[in-house]
């Protein structure tokens, strides 16, 4: 295969992505390679070039998995280089995401390198090589053909911090972004290849697995890999020449996995909550970052991404991962061939779904993914993968196809689909509403399946109206979790004691057996209704010789079904006849593979045992089942007895009661439902020698189940249960239904008979002869009794009277009058019912429709906003454009015209002037390299001279250097100051020249940690007698040399004019410890109240009152102080306070933010009290004035920077009142 192409691709701008060696016709001894999309095009470039730089003798290839294949280009190869046709690249690309068709793709590419017989090394498009790799690759892969590089070679600690030890189990041992192939790896690859086709995010556990798979040699190499795994573990150190090295050898590869130009500061965006590595903490790793960065923005990084070739539509909605994985699934479980994206085999046709990027332009895959995803009525695809992808849509919305429905539906016909997240199609519709119910006797059958078919076949036989749907009151559920609405009588049948549903009314079984299983105290109604078995033909088993029994295996009860005792008894009962044979049908191998292995190794020893997945006839069929699956045992026996064919079965459960000792064979259970296994030896014994008798067993089982449990029989039986659950659902609503108002007229009828009743003369009283006269009185008043009787029983009849009529009129106005006026009225409520049926229809197709065209609204209305702001933009640009090409076009005329006259003219100078310049710069260079190497051998020749003649060296150890002051002794072990003056002779020349720009001539000059006094004898000889310096030092061993420097280099008499302070500068009197500095001299800190007895000890003190109290310096001003103690120089200028204020002199301070944090003080606070002296903080570097906060963000990463702590002008104090109590301004006050 041709991977690298001759012609540069001027549509992407790559002829400078990869390089080739500049000899192609030279072997290389290595070939490097990696895979990446066009977004990193800038990482492959930064690898490419420092692969290259490394290796010249090697070439390197770079696989642009995005690019099309008319970008090929030199070191550039396309999926179609690879062999990868455009529609298995376009399936490939719509069930993977970015990184997963890089990894895809990667073994491809591998492989196919290694054709060239040369070893092969992929690095990952974030690696930045450093140094060669070509020897530990080239002796690694003589050790094995494949190379694993693991990410850490210690184990991560447990402390919180990422990466974790958990996150580097679940991401892989070994880094896939470092691999070494070599001949003999090609098997692995193709392993590798087709694992990632099936499961695009298997790298990890292939490469754990290659140990089993491949001879493979771990490269254990700490200077190879160095990355945000184990940056913590590697330190860094810098030589002499610059070279990075780790553990003593030279660095070779960083990995930026997961490092982000925009971020800089973190090493891996990915662990940006509780980082392992700070780049605060590690500068050599912050320079290598901040290096890489350069190195991308040059080879053309924008803050703008480039977006994935394969990451949107056509329209430009982007295609959410969960929808790729569907996609995938879809893809795996559709195709024919295997794994998912592999090419067919010869003659096959692919069921795959469409892909996103076909020659359609996603027509077919956005069909697809508009579609109902499985078990989710009412959803779609699209909508359901964006709503398990995003988990803040989870919390809004946790039933969105069902309770949420209406409410996530709006949210994707709006905010969705304007944000570009959802295309129009893919909004889920509205949910169908439950069919009307229909007040009538009839049975609603609902499931699938052998049971269901049975159950609608006996309903259909009943005479009863059926249905599919819900509309009929009673509802038969078979097998299957539909909904049912809450105002039907729900029926489940049950098989087998099944758990019906909660909300089930009755449950129905098809034996006695299960009713007593499914039965439950406060549960439903369980009643009988047997399965019916519909009439079969008779069956005949093909022609043999000898004997053939039957038996079926189904797997998914294979305890119940106790196939394993079946075989048993035959090959008991038959140990050594040849003439006898067991067939065994076999279901549910595929999804009970154990079960099926445990029948294939019992029978594989006999070849009379034959496993069949289809049932053919046979002489008899053997059931040895257990109790657990009796319903489904004897529906599948009754299908065989239907044909025919005799049976011998256990003789307990559902079985039991379908047949009859004369139309099967019943073999007698132990402990009621364990068969006997010797007497079925026996039974299976007498059956071959009597095969007649079998015969016609099996005609008198099929007679007795057209008797007994035919399609009629059980539909009859059906359509009496059906009506007992019609008339129990009937009177369940007529009892909801509120009761009817009482007669008015029942009142009045009692009141009525109160006129018949007779007064009581009897009654008891204290008055003698009260009965008696009682009488009297009633017989008197009998005739004005009987006439008031008379009055109101007629007055009480015209109420009755008229209220009955009352009455009469109200029943007809509520109830209409006469049966004509009912019919009439019964008619309109039905064209009512009909029409508002019609209305609903077209109520639930317009809300439909209203979502649609809301979301078409909303789609628009963003096209619309994008179409307006690229007019916009764009008017604006062709406007400027136009304008600077007008100006431009007028500049390029007249300045063709003046060049048209000079290029005559000018081409001949340039030669000379060239010529003449050449000559100058040769010379030049070779006097200025003649001055060098003699200034060197003179600067040797005096230190060598003035050690030889010089008799006053201190007791210090030291070395002699000659500076632009003299000749200076640093202690032999400095590290920092020693290298730089003996190269250079010169120490800190800006700040030199600024503090001779502010020193007064009579002023004092005070160097605190003056170290070896090179500030101190550079300031000496500049002031000479008319000024002071005063140099603090409390370091016994830079004192003293300090003093010699002094007295070598300065006159006896200048040199009097320097004072020297032994002790720390410090805020108060006392005592500190005092530790070794890694820049010279010492550090010093408070005495810790745990310090031990040996610890080194130095005096401090108060400038202000240690100067005050100097004869030498009295009536002399302060006019500059250098402070040279990182981190401990705002605590030397507390103590100096009161000469600041006094004098104001300039303060060149060494400020360390973050030696000043780790000494306990806040950075920011102490720059604001400078402030608050009277200073402006001036960074030396800028000249420019900042605020505290500018200068302690701007130092993120430094360790160190100049102040220039600057006096403010003092302006004119206003009077102000009096007062008779002195105040303690802040800044006497130590920080």
């Amino acid at each position: 295969m041709r991977v690298v192409h001759t012609e540069h691709s001027e549509k992407l701008g790559l002829q400078t992505v990869t390089e080739v060696p500049a000899n192609p016709e030279t072997r290389p001894a290595l070939i490097g390679c990696t895979v990446a999309t066009a977004a990193e095009l800038p990482a492959v470039k930064v690898l490419s070039s420092s692969f290259l730089a490394h290796h010249p003798e090697a070439r390197f290839l770079a696989l642009v998995v995005d690019a099309a294949p008319e970008n090929s280009g030199p070191g550039l190869v396309t999926p179609a280089d690879l062999g990868v046709g455009e529609e298995e690249l376009a399936v490939l690309a719509t069930g993977c995401t970015a990184e997963q068709l890089c990894d895809v793709l990667r073994p491809k590419l591998l492989e196919q390198l290694l054709g060239q017989g040369l070893p092969v090394l992929y690095l990952d498009p974030w690696v930045q090589v450093l140094g060669s790799l070509t020897e530990p690759v080239l002796d690694a892969t003589r050790r094995g053909p494949l190379v694993l590089l693991p990410r850490s070679l210690r184990p991560l600690p447990d402390d919180g911090l990422r990466p974790t030890p958990s996150e580097l189990l679940r991401t892989g041992v070994f880094d896939p972004g470092f691999l070494a192939v070599a001949p003999g790896a090609e098997p692995f690859l193709r392993t590798l290849g087709e694992q990632l086709r099936r499961t695009p995010d298997a790298t990890k556990a292939v490469l754990d697995m290659a140990p089993a798979l491949v001879s493979l040699h771990v490269l254990r190499d700490a200077t190879v890999g160095l990355s945000a795994w184990n940056a913590g573990q590697r330190a860094l150190h810098r030589l002499e020449d610059g070279t990075l090295t780790v553990l003593g050898e030279p660095l070779r590869t960083v990995h930026f996995a997961g490092f982000d130009p925009q971020r800089p500061w973190l090493l891996s965006a990915r662990f940006a909550d509780r980082p392992r590595v700070l780049l605060s903490e590690h500068p050599l790793l912050a320079e290598l970052c901040t290096a890489y960065r350069a190195e991308l923005v040059r080879c053309g990084h924008t803050p703008q991404p480039v977006p994935y070739g394969f990451g949107r539509l056509a329209d430009g909605t982007p295609i959410p991962d969960e929808l790729r994985a569907d996609y995938r699934a879809a893809a795996r479980d559709q195709s024919s061939w295997g794994a998912f994206g592999a090419a067919p085999a010869q003659g096959e046709q692919p069921h795959v779904p469409p892909p996103a990027f076909g020659p359609d332009r996603g027509a077919g895959f956005l069909a697809w993914a508009c579609e109902p995803a499985p078990k989710l009525p009412g959803s779609t695809r699209w909508a359901a993968a964006l709503w398990r992808s995003d988990e803040a849509l989870r919390a809004q919305f946790p039933d969105p196809f069902g309770a949420d429905s209406a409410a996530f539906r709006d949210w994707c016909a709006t905010v969705a689909v304007a944000g570009g997240r959802l295309p129009v199609p893919a909004v889920p519709g509205p949910c169908a509403e439950a069919p009307a119910l229909l007040d009538q006797l009839g049975v609603s059958v609902l499931g699938e399946g052998e049971v269901a078919d049975l159950l609608r076949a006996a309903a259909r036989a009943s005479g009863l109206p059926t249905a599919d749907g819900v509309g009929y009151p009673v509802v038969l559920r078979v097998d299957s979790a539909e909904p049912v609405p809450a105002d039907r009588f729900l029926v489940d049948f049950v098989v087998d004691g099944g758990g019906p549903a909660r909300e089930a009314t009755e449950v129905w079984v098809p034996s006695d057996a299960t009713r007593a299983a499914a039965e439950r105290p406060g549960g439903p109604v369980v009643r009988v209704l047997p399965l019916p078995v519909p009439e079969a033909e008779i069956a005949l088993p093909e022609d043999h010789e000898g004997v053939i029994f039957g038996a079926f295996a189904d797997h998914a009860a294979d305890r119940e079904g106790n196939v394993l005792g079946a075989v048993s008894a035959f090959l008991a009962a038959f140990p050594d006849r040849a003439d006898v044979r067991l067939r065994i049908t076999v279901t549910g191998a595929a999804e009970h593979p154990e079960a099926a292995e445990r029948l294939r190794l019992a029978t594989a020893a006999d070849p009379r045992v034959e496993l069949a997945e289809d049932f053919r006839p046979v002489d008899c069929v053997i059931s040895l089942h257990r109790g657990g699956a009796c319903d489904r045992v004897a529906l599948r026996l009754a299908g065989v007895v239907a044909a025919g064919i005799p049976v011998l079965t256990s003789d307990h459960g559902a079985v039991a009661e379908l047949f009859d000792k004369s139309s099967v064979v019943f073999v007698p259970c132990r402990q009621g439902v364990e068969p006997d296994v010797q007497a079925a030896v026996k039974l299976l014994r007498a059956l071959v020698d009597d095969l007649g008798t079998a015969v016609a067993i099996g005609a008198k089982g099929r007679e007795h189940l057209r008797a007994t449990r035919s399609v009629a029989k059980v539909g009859e039986l059906l359509r009496e249960r059906v009506e007992h659950a019609y008339r129990g659902w009937r009177a369940r609503r007529a009892a909801a239904k509120p009761t009817p108002p009482a007669d008015p007229m029942k009142a009045l009828h009692s009141a009525k008979h109160a006129l018949l009743r007779e007064p009581d003369v009897g009654v008891a009283s204290r008055i003698p002869m009260a009965p008696q006269l009682r009488k009297v009185v009633l017989r008197v008043l009998d005739h004005y009794d009987n006439h008031m009787r008379d009055v109101l029983g007629t007055l009480v009849d015209g109420v009755e009277r008229t209220v009955a009529d009352l009455v009469t009129r109200q029943d007809e106005l509520s109830t209409g009058i006469g049966l004509g006026e009912l019919e009439v009225l019964r008619n309109e409520v039905e064209h009512h019912a009909e029409r508002q049926g019609q209305l609903a229809d077209q109520v639930l197709g317009l809300d439909d429709g209203v979502v649609r065209v809301r979301a078409d609204m909303a789609g628009q209305g963003k096209r619309l906003r994008e179409i307006e702001d690229a007019l916009v933009a764009e008017a604006a640009k062709r406007a400027k454009q136009g304008d600077a090409l007008a100006q431009r076009i007028d500049k390029l005329a007249v300045a063709l015209e003046r060049t048209l006259d000079r290029i005559d003219s000018l081409e001949s100078k340039v030669v000379d002037v060239l010529r003449e310049r050449d000559s100058r710069l040769d010379a030049g260079l070779r006097a200025a390299n003649q001055a060098q190497l003699t200034a060197d051998a003179l600067r040797r020749v005096v230190v060598r001279e003035h050690e030889r003649h010089s008799d006053s060296a201190p007791d210090v150890r030291s070395s002699l250097v000659l500076t632009d002051v003299g000749l200076l002794r640093l202690p032999s072990d400095d590290a920092f100051m020693l290298p730089l003056l003996s190269s250079n002779g010169v120490w800190e020349p800006e700040l030199s020249e600024l503090v001779d720009s502010l020193v007064d001539p009579e002023g004092i000059f005070v160097d605190i940690g003056a170290y070896v006094g090179y500030h101190a004898v550079r300031m000496l000889s500049r002031l000479g007698t008319s000024g002071a310096v005063v140099a603090v030092e409390p370091s016994p061993a830079a004192r003293e040399l300090l003093r010699h420097n002094v007295g070598v280099n300065l006159p006896e008499r200048i040199a009097e004019r320097l004072v020297l302070v032994d002790a720390a500068a410090w805020e108060s009197a006392g005592e500190l410890v005092a530790q070794p500095a890694l820049t010279g001299g010492v550090s010093v800190a408070p005495v810790p109240d745990d310090a031990p007895e040996g610890v080194l000890r130095v005096r401090s003190t108060r400038l202000d009152k240690e100067l005050e109290d100097m004869p030498a310096l009295q009536g002399m001003k302060l006019s500059v102080v250098r402070v040279d103690a990182p981190g401990r120089g705002h605590r030397a200028l507390a103590g100096l306070v009161r000469l600041l204020r006094r004098d104001r002199p300039h303060v060149l301070l060494e400020f360390s933010a973050s030696a000043t944090e780790g000494f306990g003080d806040d950075p920011v606070t102490v720059l604001k009290e400078f402030r608050v002296w009277g200073y402006d903080l001036v960074p030396v570097a800028t000249r420019e004035p900042a605020s505290p906060e500018q200068i302690v963000a701007a130092m993120e990463g430094m360790r160190s920077t100049t102040l220039w702590l600057r006096p403010r002008p003092i302006q004119a104090k206003t009077p102000g009142p009096q007062v008779s109590v002195p105040l303690r301004h802040p800044a006497d006050q130590a920080i």
